[in-house]
């Protein structure tokens, strides 16, 4: 039988005790200095993440205070363009009551746009701008009727006029231009035709105001005439 000496027993037991001990605190320093690391990446994820939200809110505010400051010059510019707008309609209908107070019966032209004529011959007008290259014509469409119980033979001059009240173009209407084809003069009772023609420019300027010269054949009123009666107001 072996025995087994006190002293070496005790001796082993000591070696084991420390082996224990210095396993223990190689665990513990590897288990913190993990710890460390995550808490490192952790740290430096959220300062990242920092960085990127506060250059996100500065670009945000600093676009919302460029559109805020384009908002605002838009809203000036339109209240000024509004501003601007109305004083020019002003002026407008100042000019257009000078103008047509100067010369009697002077209408606005508009082109494409049926213009009614209180009139006992004449029912409507109708003016078309044609551009043909660079060289521009007006026409007119005419329509006439007679609601009287006799036959008539209206006579009918064309006028135009600048901006100004000057005279800029003429048109006779002639009955060969007339819708029936038959070159006829006269109206009958109740009858409607319509005239299709050209104005002959005088001068290369737009027109912006028109007169309507409406006589019967035995009481014709031609431009020279109308020029007289008037005051050669509408001749330059």
């Amino acid at each position: 039988m072996q025995t087994v000496n006190p002293s070496t027993a005790s001796q082993s037991k000591a070696d084991n005790l420390r082996s224990g001990r210095s396993r223990r605190p190689r665990s513990s320093y590897r288990c913190e200095t993990r710890i460390k690391r995550y808490r490192y990446l952790l740290a430096g994820i959220s300062i990242l993440f920092l960085l990127i939200y506060m250059f996100t809110w500065f670009y945000l505010a600093r676009k919302s205070a460029e559109s805020e400051q384009a908002l605002l010059k838009l809203l000036i510019q339109e209240k000024t363009l509004g501003t601007v707008n109305s004083e020019l309609e002003t002026v407008r209908n100042e000019r257009d009551a000078l103008v047509q107070g100067r010369i009697p019966g002077l209408l606005p032209l508009t082109y494409d746009e049926t213009i009614s004529i209180h009139n006992e011959h004449i029912r409507n007008i109708t003016f078309t701008l044609v551009n043909n290259g660079k060289q521009e014509t007006y026409e007119y469409r005419l329509v006439m009727h007679n609601e009287t119980l006799s036959v008539i033979h209206p006579m009918v001059e064309i006028l135009l006029f600048n901006d100004i009240g000057v005279q800029i173009g003429l048109a006779q209407v002639e009955h060969a231009n007339g819708s029936t084809g038959t070159g006829r003069s006269a109206l009958d009772p109740g009858e409607v035709r319509s005239y299709t023609a050209a104005i002959n420019p005088i001068r290369n300027e737009e027109p912006r105001y028109f007169l309507l010269a409406v006589s019967e054949a035995d009481r014709a009123v031609s431009a020279d005439k109308l020029r007289e009666h008037l005051g050669n107001v509408i001749s330059p």
